[in-house]
């Protein structure tokens, strides 16, 4: 690597670290809120949402990295300009492919790293996630043994427990169902304990009150006492194998030859698209720093100041992938519109190759400075 081209490089590592652990940090925390009430109305630890938000990394760092890489790049470029370096860079000798070059190099590398991420690495940890959510809400134990807490295992279902007992028993247990259409019904009981066989688990209660309030019959209610009633839960206990998995979970051999009958109600378009999309979307790191690029130092320069270029660049990848995404949404609908999904990065990538070539540009009056082949124009 030409010294040159180390010292542009670094110039984008520092601002590209500080970007990805504030972008990182900002949506990752978005990410865990969802998975907070899985975790507390589970009656897990710490520890299990710690893992969660782990395996959301993958997720969070294949939107992070290509929006880092471009707001290091627009940054590094802005103020190597500003600062008149590139400048004497130009005047020096030095022709913008000199300055795209270590560009490229350091975008090819994140670009590397995210092609690991959506082809292996995300599939594997969205897979996981799901399957540890699923067997966390098959978790019963973990539902019914926490004290002092109202406990939601399924929607419609509240748990409460009073206090434990001598080993195995529970005291004070309190349980609502409202899943049923025609009643709700509430149980009460003094203690209980949790039995597991072949047939599944049942949270076993005695000594206590069942009430059955119809939902259609105003004031009607009935109030049944036992001594002992038994409690399925394997309504809780869904096995992972029973999911369907998302599109998100699946690797990229699958998501290709998945046929419209192994969908399994979802359109096949959503495969595909997904598809697309782990090989499309990494192009991102490519376009974007070349359009950051090609947006400072392709339109010359000026002595009004560096903002108005910034918000064009800015605004023009906010454009692009917004353009990216509707591909997305078109193909998944319309699944032979999946090349279209390629077109915004190659689109990108165009625009910015014709900017730094000084090729003129339909909006520019005759006669201004364009900064032909990176030049500086005052």
């Amino acid at each position: 690597m030409r010294r040159l081209d180390s010292y542009i490089f670094r110039q984008i590592l520092g601002p590209f670290l500080f970007f990805v652990l504030v972008f990182t940090g900002v949506i990752w925390l978005g990410q865990s809120l969802r998975i907070i009430d899985t975790v507390v109305n589970n009656g897990q630890s710490a520890l299990v949402f710690l893992e969660f938000t782990l395996l959301l990394l993958p997720t969070v760092l294949s939107v992070v990295l290509p929006v880092a890489t471009f707001a290091a790049t627009l940054y590094a470029m802005n103020r190597l300009f500003s600062d008149s370096e590139i400048v004497v860079m130009f005047a020096s000798g030095l022709s913008s492919i000199s300055l795209v070059r270590p560009v490229l190099m350091f975008s090819s590398l994140v670009m590397a790293v995210v092609f690991a991420l959506t082809l292996y690495v995300m599939p594997t940890a969205q897979r996981e996630l799901k399957s540890r959510i699923s067997e966390v809400k098959g978790d019963v134990a973990a539902a019914f043994l926490r004290e002092g807490a109202f406990l939601s295992p399924v929607r419609g279902v509240t748990v409460y427990l009073r206090g434990m007992g001598r080993p195995g028993e529970m005291l004070g247990v309190f349980v609502h169902d409202e899943r049923d259409e025609d009643e709700i019904t509430t149980y009460t009981a003094e203690r209980a304990v949790l039995l597991s066989d072949d047939d599944g688990t049942r949270l076993v209660m005695f000594d206590g009150v069942a009430q059955i309030a119809k939902r259609h019959e105003a004031d009607s209610i009935s109030i049944l006492r036992f001594e002992q009633l038994a409690y399925d839960l394997n309504q809780f206990t869904a096995g992972d194998s029973s999911r369907r998995r998302k599109p998100s979970e699946l690797y990229l051999p699958e998501l290709l030859s998945i046929e419209a009958g192994e969908t399994r109600g979802r359109p096949l378009g959503a495969f595909r698209a997904e598809a697309h999309e782990a090989l499309g979307g990494p192009l991102y790191v490519l376009t974007l720093p070349l359009m950051a690029v090609a947006f400072v130092i392709g339109t010359g320069f000026r002595r009004q100041g560096f903002i108005g270029r910034i918000i064009l660049a800015t605004g023009a990848a906010v454009t692009l992938r917004i353009f990216g995404l509707a591909m997305k949404a078109a193909a998944t609908s319309q699944l032979a519109l999946w090349p279209a999904m390629y077109a915004p990065p190659i689109l990108g990538i165009v625009a910015a190759l014709w900017l730094l070539a000084g090729w003129p540009l339909p909006w520019r009056r005759r006669g201004k400075g364009t900064g032909t082949g990176g030049g500086a124009t005052t």
